[in-house]
């Protein structure tokens, strides 16, 4: 398995986020895109940057695995009054994607986005039906990262029948949201397209679910020293045929640099160790 990180978990700019993240030896850098008018002209997403961008992520030796579109979760494709612009701002990060040689677009439903009811499920499929084949013919999978339980997500992603589309699965989030991961991994499979890391504690909490969604024990400690089996789920991850990058959204407890360090040691250990 290759380990990236996200841009904001290592808190770089463009200007010299690959040749930290190439320092710090990951193997590639989400990036970070936050506000639509990021890929407008003069954007730091902007069409005359992209090659730019991608030329320093390889001088570097740093991948560009995906590309999370993070602003989507104030509303996109699932709610009737945004749909047309979710479909629209899907489609510019399939093109950023593209350019950047990004094989991932990470698409996020939550807050206000969160898939909720028949209505917005059936939405979904039917815009990720329409959306499929663009990213297809651009080399990029559609993973969208969300609250549905696993046999949901299961359903959805197989209606929509592209095996460009998949989810984007994060092992802290699974457990906040009171799911068991090696169970999940099992139920999703092939159909899991990205990993995220992210480390998870309930402490005396009640435990999350669906409905009660229990994302304030996220990141409470370093990964590998909370509730997460870190080890096992990358076992379970091999198991069901994936192999591909495990992405931190870890915590930066006062040491950005410092902290996604101390979790690329950890991971790289634990894949060496599955070698």
């Amino acid at each position: 398995m290759k380990i990236g990180t996200l841009q904001n978990v290592i808190e770089q700019p463009l200007d010299t986020l690959f040749t930290a993240a190439a320092q710090l030896g990951f193997d590639g850098v989400e990036l970070d895109w936050s506000d639509p008018d990021w890929a407008q002209p003069g954007g730091r997403l902007a069409p005359e940057n992209r090659a730019a961008i991608r030329r320093a992520a390889a001088e570097s030796g740093v991948e560009i695995p995906s590309v999370a579109a993070h602003f989507l979760s104030k509303g996109g494709i699932t709610l009737a009054e945004t749909e047309a612009f979710g479909l629209e701002a899907v489609r510019t990060g399939i093109a950023i994607c593209a350019d950047l040689g990004a094989r991932c677009l990470l698409v996020p439903f939550f807050a206000a986005a969160e898939i909720k009811g028949i209505s917005a499920v059936s939405r979904l499929v039917k815009n990720l039906q329409q959306l499929a084949p663009d990213a297809a013919a651009a080399g990029v999978t559609l993973a969208i990262e969300h609250t549905m339980p696993a046999e949901l997500t299961a359903e959805a992603i197989d209606k929509v029948s592209a095996p460009n589309v998949g989810t984007y699965w994060d092992m802290g989030n699974c457990m906040a949201l009171g799911a068991d991961p090696l169970e999940e991994i099992a139920l999703l499979g092939s159909r899991i397209a990205r990993v995220h890391a992210k480390e998870y504690q309930q402490a005396g909490d009640p435990p999350g679910s669906r409905y009660a969604l229990h994302f304030d024990g996220l990141n409470r400690t370093p990964l590998g020293q909370g509730d997460v089996p870190v080890p096992a789920v990358l076992d379970a991850l091999l198991r069901v045929g994936y192999n591909d990058y495990i992405v931190l959204e870890t915590g930066k407890f006062n040491d950005p640099a410092g902290s996604a360090q101390a979790a690329l040691n950890y991971l790289r250990s634990l894949t060496a160790a599955q070698n």
